[in-house]
């Protein structure tokens, strides 16, 4: 039996942030969409969901702030045999993770940290991973769990998002937008 290593499911969160002088602080939206799920080439099928609809960050220039709700994230597959599910979270650019809606400065994903403490990211780290998804240096691969059987299953997970511009020179007072783009495979 012929396998395709294809993308199964995405769900995109949309981020907005809001950066002002370090003496004041606004906050900013992630919005999350959902695409339609696609059948594997070999019968299963595997999904993936996202909420809440909004996470509020407020930026301080040369600081670091953590979103005030976690992304949560359902996976779920069914008829997927001995078969490794993989999630990823990534930007389409390594160095405009965020784009300041009027000034045009950028946020690289080097300043944009994930967590998933049920996965593999289990302290803040960066999107700065090359993954299957997206170009090179703007990835996160969330988790990776072999399937031991071909049942209806599921997991959900936390993840939690932190912007730090400790390394950034001091950006002007914004709002900065992104797309944080969340997607699963199976091989």
């Amino acid at each position: 039996m012929m396998r395709f290593n294809m993308p199964m499911y995405c769900a995109a969160v949309f981020v907005s942030l809001a950066l002002v002088p370090p003496a004041a602080t606004l906050g900013q939206a992630v919005k999350i969409t959902h695409k339609m799920a696609t059948p594997e080439a070999g019968g299963g099928f595997l999904a993936v969901s996202a909420s809440p609809s909004a996470v509020s960050f407020n930026l301080v220039a040369k600081g670091s702030a953590t979103g005030n709700n976690p992304v949560s994230v359902t996976t779920g597959w069914t008829g997927l045999m001995n078969d490794t599910i993989h999630l990823y979270a990534y930007f389409t650019s390594a160095s405009a993770a965020l784009t300041g809606n009027l000034s045009g400065d950028l946020i690289p994903t080097s300043c944009v940290l994930g967590k998933m403490t049920t996965g593999l990211p289990t302290s803040n780290t960066a999107f700065t991973q090359t993954g299957p998804f997206g170009g090179a240096g703007n990835s996160l691969e969330l988790f990776s769990q072999t399937v031991a059987g071909n049942g209806l299953s599921f997991r959900t997970d936390a993840l939690s998002l932190t912007i730090d511009l400790t390394s950034l020179p001091t950006l002007p007072a914004d709002t900065y937008t992104g797309t944080l783009i969340i997607e699963a495979q199976a091989l």
